[in-house]
């Protein structure tokens, strides 16, 4: 006696069901090739991928660099004096973070922006740390760091900048809003201060803070927001109110010396006598 054929399995029934073959393609012969043309080999892509990112890593070492150093390769604690390209009027400061991958974050919106960043320990984790330098990608070189050994050494750094400043600390406890219109105004040097992820800024900090202001949201589902997502926002919202709402290669074209010569310029202006 012949043994019974045992049942199909349930990818056979479907694939019966839907008329299909073992090797067929799901896509009409006709249209596979017009989709498929368009996806290189996987080799290369990847060697495209390589060369680009050889190419930017070049630039940032070419623009990184400065002839009267003398120095070779790169790393937080000089970067702050490397750096002549950033904004006078605006910079960032994280007082004692605690999660790398959101220090190279903000590094990297930092770069994008030309804006400095300020890191205030003790801070949780090593400034050698892969994790913090992978968050950076290959960032890290077009950004202006400082690195403050202490909430007194930051803030005695602080009051020694010159001309008109603000120190404007963010909080969920706070009562004034971000982006109220004319907290940050043109020629005076805002710096945006930030706690740490777990415990917020510390007294010391809200007692120094000029203002206090909090970014509004829901606390039903959430009990804050990422670090590095709020500093993108505080950051985005100063330049706004310093800068309105121009492109940056605009702003370039329409000033001879550049944006960043024009907002030096202002903030001089402000300081003199």
């Amino acid at each position: 006696m012949r043994a019974a054929p045992s049942p199909p399995t349930a990818a056979a029934a479907v694939a019966q069901l839907l008329g299909l073959r073992a090797g067929r393609s799901v896509l009409p012969a006709a249209a596979c090739p017009r989709h498929v043309a368009h996806v290189p080999p996987p080799g290369v892509a990847a060697a495209e991928r390589q060369q680009r990112r050889q190419q930017r890593r070049a630039r940032l070492a070419s623009a990184a660099a400065t002839p009267e150093e003398g120095q070779q390769g790169w790393s937080l604690e000089v970067a702050g004096s490397r750096q002549q390209h950033q904004r006078p009027d605006l910079h960032v400061v994280l007082v004692h973070p605690q999660i790398p991958q959101n220090a190279g974050n903000v590094a990297r919106t930092c770069a994008a922006v030309n804006v400095g960043l300020h890191l205030v320990a003790p801070l949780g984790f090593e400034l050698d740390s892969a994790k913090l330098k992978r968050a950076g990608l290959d960032y890290w070189p077009a950004v202006c760091v400082d690195v403050h050994p202490s909430w007194a050494a930051f803030l005695e750094f602080w009051r020694q900048r010159p001309g008109p400043k603000q120190l404007v600390g963010y909080s969920k406890f706070a009562r004034r809003h971000y982006a109220a219109e004319g907290l940050y105004p043109a020629g005076t040097s805002t710096w945006l201060m930030f706690g740490a992820e777990t415990t917020g800024l510390p007294e010391e900090a809200h007692a120094a803070a000029t203002d206090m202001v909090k970014i509004p949201m829901s606390e039903r589902y959430v009990r804050s927001l990422n670090l590095a997502t709020s500093v993108g926002i505080g950051v985005m919202e100063v330049l706004r109110q310093k800068d309105g709402a121009v492109l940056p290669e605009d702003a370039e074209a329409a000033a001879p010396g550049g944006a960043a010569a024009t907002v030096a310029a202002a903030l001089a202006a402000a300081a003199a006598p």
